[in-house]
């Protein structure tokens, strides 16, 4: 999260926003109160991490949903503090040791200042923006969206996005946030094979965006054995930040001709490996080939929507 990553901000979004919204909506808040507890929440525990040793070792499940059980009490003792009285914050099981639950009571009780200059919490807060838009939209909201005020707000966003996106110089900040994903490689110890090293020291490399040396060692397991589709995904993932397009789109190719999870995340890739050549045509030509029940489908309509201004 320090590193504002989209893809483990998205995620925590998948799994927890759900949660979140019934826990609020059912002790009488509205989505948007769910919306600002989430994303309380989030920026409570970046700007502890920030200034502080965080070291995680229970659960992050139930570390997430008390800190947003706190935030939401915290809140109903402003709004209804009869009400407050009724609600207790416990931690959903496994539980949580007196050391976590300390780390979420400090991290909610400090004021971030935001004040000081912090690329890394702004690009955090547009990537919340986004997620915002896609888990916590309420259907009253959505309704008076379909009767103009929609195509108005779209227009604005739309036209600020893509001056963002083409042509300021916050445009890799914007890239980002549509191409941003982790290499996945669950290192067991004891398991100390030269492929199991490799892929451990290629996920820690491409991580950290250092994508020539991920390429480099993600070479080495591919010579070994090139039927991977994991390996051959991240592989043209980082070729693309590499300006190696076509060979790139090869990798990417394979993947998307196989049947594994990548399938659809890579044709997203070879999309925006046309965007980074400027071909918007074939771009879209690969967006298209994107089901709307992906994963990734809500990065491709955002795209999309892009492509056709």
């Amino acid at each position: 999260m320090l590193d504002s990553s989209p893809a483990i901000i998205d995620a925590i979004y998948k799994r927890f926003a759900r949660k979140v919204k019934h826990m609020v909506t059912g002790w009488g808040g509205s989505i948007k109160d769910a919306s600002g507890v989430f994303e309380g929440v989030l920026l409570s525990i970046y700007h502890y991490a920030q200034h502080h040793q965080l070291t995680l070792t229970n659960h992050f499940e139930p570390f997430f949903l008390y800190a947003c059980q706190l935030k939401w009490k915290q809140e109903m003792m402003e709004k209804s503090p009869n009400k407050a009285q009724s609600f207790h914050p416990a931690p959903p099981a496994p539980g949580l040791d007196s050391k976590h639950i300390q780390y979420i009571q400090e991290a909610l009780s400090v004021e971030s200042n935001n004040m000081e200059t912090d690329n890394t919490r702004n690009e955090l807060e547009e990537i919340i923006a986004d997620q915002r838009e896609k888990w916590f939209h309420s259907k009253e909201h959505a309704a008076h969206t379909r009767v103009g005020l929609y195509a108005v707000i779209t227009a604005i966003i739309s036209a600020t996005l893509a001056g963002l996106l083409f042509v300021s110089p916050w445009h890799k900040d914007i890239y980002r946030q549509f191409s941003g994903t982790e290499m996945i490689h669950h290192h067991q110890a004891g398991n100390e094979t030269d492929t199991s090293l490799l892929l451990h020291q290629a996920a820690s490399a491409f991580n950290k965006g250092h994508y020539d040396k991920a390429v480099e060692l993600l070479d080495q397991v591919i010579a070994k054995d090139s039927t991977q589709p994991a390996t051959r995904y991240y592989r043209g993932v980082a070729l693309i930040d590499e300006g190696r397009q076509e060979a790139a789109r090869k990798d990417l190719n394979f993947v998307y001709g196989g049947t594994s999870s990548y399938k659809y995340d890579a044709a997203f890739y070879i999309a925006l490996s046309y965007l980074r050549e400027k071909d918007k045509q074939q771009c879209l030509e690969w967006l298209l080939k994107i089901p709307a029940n992906a994963p990734i489908y809500w990065k491709v309509a955002r795209l999309k929507e892009e492509l056709s201004r």
